[in-house]
């Protein structure tokens, strides 16, 4: 059967964009056809159980009309054997009730099978079934028509297959003198479900209904699940823009006014950074007058008090027109060599004779496997060529954190000490210093902005307290970590944990 191929993709595009509550009423509607569906052939089931059993009670007179006309066949001199006069009852066919004659002896069982008499029966009677089968109950009735309906109905609450035997001639036991008659019942004594088997059924409705509810529960709440995942995204910094405005109406409308918000955001972000940018770069006009004003000051110690006035507020316009640049978010993704970066900044120190030293990243380690031609050993094995630890970045703003940090262990520290390791997740870059430290209290305020601390870390030392504060803002567009802590010999040692998000 062919399909159409356009048709099947426009129904599945209209049951993605399906609003959430067709959706539900479509998820209620399906576990209700579920669950009523599984109500009511369980409840057929059972009803067909009590229907067989109550036909199966009336299979008693039925039989006991057989026996009977057997045996007034025989009283008037009808020789037994397969044309043995025995009338079928009208209201059964051959599979209700069949009944047949079989010669003297021991009847022919299948394998496995075993003759039980039935106890306290008004006359011999024998049960065939399976050797596993209970016993049949006693029958304590006054009639033969009572006995052979309560055993009927006895072997088919058994649902396995069973014959009842009743011997005619007068004789009994293993053996007959004119033979027996055979009864059975395809419908009724037969094998077929057993409780068990209701009982797995149950079970497995019920675990179709129960997979089918978290399916569909899985199904109704994954449009906000790709929805949160997609405003969640790790490298949403990295890579800015919009979201996918697809789904259901709700969350499709959800998605707009999210895009509106973050562009509202954005663009008061931008307004607002772009009128500080200005106001600060306009400063540097009347910054410049001042100093040229400043030269013809004829007292040396104002002058010189003054100069350092406008170096300080020119310094300070340059780290505010810094940290106020965007160039962290215009400037083009690309996979960065970072250990390259690093040992070359590093290195950059080194020639203008800063001391600053770097370790580079430990070479990969290994345990080779011993085989039958040797190999393997008690150390794991290594390789000697260094690491070339790669992230998806920008390196210019990479290269511009990194260099505030090694300016700050070296203006306040002395030293710098830049050390590099890495896992295939993770890249983690240790800056420490020689310095006093920071105090516990102060760790975490030392990003916010113009924050400057007292004692060997304030205006003396030069900078305007926004150098943290712009190595902070680039770890995390890069979705990183930036963390301060007191080396327990002395110094700062701050931690940088960058994704490589390759």
């Amino acid at each position: 059967m062919a399909f159409d191929q356009p048709l099947i993709d426009g129904l599945r595009r209209r049951l993605r964009s399906a609003r959430l509550r067709h959706r539900i009423l479509l998820a209620f509607a399906l576990l209700l056809l579920l669950t009523h569906g599984a109500a009511l052939v369980i409840n057929r089931l059972l009803d067909d159980r009590a229907q067989d059993l109550l036909t199966a009670h009336r299979l008693g007179p039925a039989m006991a009309a057989a026996v009977e006309a057997a045996d007034r066949a025989l009283s008037d001199g009808v020789p037994a054997g397969p044309d043995l006069a025995v009338p079928q009852s009208t209201k059964f066919d051959s599979t209700d009730l069949l009944v047949q004659w079989r010669p003297p002896g021991s009847p022919p069982l299948p394998t496995g099978w075993a003759l039980t008499p039935v106890p306290q029966a008004p006359r011999p009677l024998l049960v065939a079934a399976e050797r596993a089968m209970p016993p049949p109950l006693p029958v304590p009735s006054s009639t033969l028509a009572l006995a052979l309906s309560a055993l009927s109905e006895h072997l088919a609450a058994q649902l396995r297959d069973a014959r009842v035997y009743a011997p005619l001639g007068g004789g009994g036991g293993a053996a007959a003198d004119a033979g027996w008659l055979e009864f059975s019942s395809h419908r009724h004594w037969r094998a077929r479900t057993t409780p068990f088997g209701l009982l797995m059924g149950g079970v497995t409705a019920v675990g179709l209904a129960v997979a089918l509810l978290l399916w569909l529960t899985g199904r109704l709440v994954h449009p906000l699940e790709a929805l949160a995942a997609q405003a969640t995204r790790p490298d949403d910094r990295l890579h800015p823009r919009p979201l996918p405005e697809d789904g259901p109406e709700e969350v499709a409308a959800i998605v707009r006014a999210f895009n509106r918000t973050r562009g509202v955001l954005r663009d008061m972000m931008e307004g607002r950074t772009h009128l500080l940018a200005a106001i600060s770069h306009d400063l540097r006009t009347p910054a410049t007058r001042l100093r040229l004003r400043a030269e013809y000051v004829e007292d040396e110690i104002l002058r010189a008090k003054m100069m350092a006035d406008i170096d300080e507020m020119a310094a300070m316009v340059t780290a505010t027109l810094e940290f106020l640049s965007d160039d962290v978010l215009r400037e083009d993704v690309e996979v960065v060599a970072f250990a390259s970066l690093l040992q070359s900044l590093c290195d950059d120190y080194a020639d203008t004779g800063s001391p600053v030293s770097y370790q580079e990243p430990p070479p990969l380690q290994f345990t080779a496997v011993r085989t039958i031609f040797g190999g393997g050993g008690p150390t794991p094995d290594r390789f000697d060529q260094p690491r070339p630890l790669r992230l998806s970045g920008r390196p210019s703003s990479l290269r511009r954190a990194f260099a505030n940090l090694i300016d700050n262990a070296l203006k306040y520290g002395g030293r710098a000490y830049v050390s590099v390791d890495a896992d295939s997740a993770e890249i983690i870059v240790d800056v420490c210093d020689d310095g006093p430290g920071i105090p516990d209290s102060e760790l975490q305020n030392v990003f916010k902005p113009f924050v400057r601390l007292e004692g060997s870390r304030n205006r003396k030392t030069g900078g305007s307290g926004l150098g943290l504060s712009i190595v902070k803002s680039i770890i995390e567009a890069h979705q990183g970590r930036i963390e301060l802590s007191n080396r327990p010999d002395g110094g700062l040692r701050v931690r940088v944990t960058l994704p490589r998000m390759l």
